[in-house]
C-alpha cells in the first residue's frame, strides 16, 4: 500500500510533488484550484511538463485530483448542476494533462427532491463529464457520512449510479474509512471491515474500488458526523487500520490521510507504515 497525505497547492501544481516529498509522501492528493470557487484553473504545457519531470523524479505515484466543495451533481437547480459537471469536466482535463490517476468527488445532496432524483441526476453528471473530457484519468465518486438528504452512505446507491450510468470503463470508487464508519458500517473489527468490504462488493464490485481515504472517526458509528481523526485517536481504532492495510483486498491501492500534518501533528503515514507486516 502506498500512503500520503492531501497535499498543499501554492501557486503552480508542482508545490503539490514539493510538499509531498517534504512530507515523506509515496502518493498524493491535491485540488485542482482553490475549493471553495468554481473554475479550474488550466495548466500550461510547462506546468504539465514540470510536474510530471518532479513526480517521475519523486516517485509520488499516483497523483489524486480532489474535486472542489462545491460540486453537487444531485442538485435540482440547473445551473449547480451545470456548473458541476462543468467543474469536474475541468478538472479531468486538467488532471489527464498532468499525469495524475483519477478525479474525487462528493456526489451530491438532493435536498428534498427525493433520492431517486439525485442518482438519476448524478448518473446523468458522470456521463456528461466524462463525455466532455475524454482521457485515461478516472472519475472516483467517494462515500459519505449520509448526513440529511446526502447521497453516498450506502453502496447500493453508488449500485444505482452504475447502473444508471451504464457503468463506463473509467468510473470507481473512492473509499473514505471515517464516512462509512459515521455511515452506519462498523469497521472497528476485522469481522466489520470484511462484511462492509461484501457489501461493497455485492453492489459495485470490488474491481471498482480504486483509492482509500484512511482518515479515523471523531463520531460514534451510524452517527452520520463527517468528523476526522488522527489514526488509532478515534472511534475506528489501531487495531482495525492495521486490519485494512494489510487485507488481500485492499493493501495494493494508494491511501490518503486527509488530516494536517508536519510540525506537532501526528505522522499518520508513518504509522500507517508500521502496520504493515511482510
Amino acid at each position: 500500500m502506498r500512503f500520503g497525505y492531501h497535499v498543499k497547492l501554492a501557486g503552480s501544481p508542482v508545490s503539490a510533488i514539493e510538499s509531498g516529498v517534504e512530507a515523506g509522501c509515496d502518493t498524493i492528493q491535491m485540488f485542482p484550484g482553490s475549493p471553495q470557487q468554481w473554475g479550474t484553473p488550466k495548466a500550461s504545457d510547462e506546468d504539465a511538463r514540470v510536474f510530471r519531470e518532479a513526480r517521475r523524479e519523486s516517485g509520488i505515484d499516483p497523483v489524486i485530483i480532489h474535486s472542489i466543495y462545491l460540486v453537487n451533481m444531485a442538485s435540482s437547480a440547473d445551473q449547480v448542476f451545470k456548473r458541476s459537471a462543468s467543474s469536474l469536466a475541468s478538472a479531468l482535463t486538467k488532471a489527464d494533462k498532468l499525469g495524475s490517476a483519477a478525479v474525487v468527488t462528493h456526489i451530491g445532496n438532493h435536498k428534498g427532491e427525493g433520492e431517486r432524483f439525485g442518482l438519476e441526476r448524478i448518473a446523468a453528471a458522470v456521463n456528461s463529464c466524462l463525455e466532455r473530457s475524454p482521457g485515461e484519468t478516472m472519475l472516483l465518486l467517494e462515500t459519505t457520512a449520509g448526513a440529511g438528504t446526502s447521497i453516498g452512505g450506502r453502496f447500493e446507491q453508488f449500485g444505482e449510479v452504475f447502473d444508471l450510468s451504464g457503468g463506463p470503463d473509467r468510473l470507481g470508487i473512492c473509499l473514505d474509512t471515517c464516512h462509512i464508519f459515521a455511515a452506519g458500517y462498523d469497521i472497528s473489527t476485522p469481522g466489520g471491515v470484511d462484511a462492509a468490504l461484501k457489501e461493497l462488493d455485492k453492489y459495485i464490485g470490488l474491481d471498482r474500488l480504486k483509492l482509500l481515504h484512511l482518515n479515523d472517526s471523531k463520531a460514534e458509528c451510524g452517527s452520520h458526523t463527517d468528523r476526522h481523526e488522527h489514526i488509532g485517536r478515534g472511534m475506528i481504532g489501531m487495531e482495525a487500520f492495521r486490519y485494512m492495510v494489510n487485507h488481500e483486498a485492499l493493501k495494493d491501492l494508494p491511501a490518503i490521510v486527509e488530516l494536517a500534518y508536519g510540525g506537532s501533528n501526528p505522522d499518520d503515514i508513518g504509522l500507517l507504515r508500521s502496520l504493515v507486516e511482510g
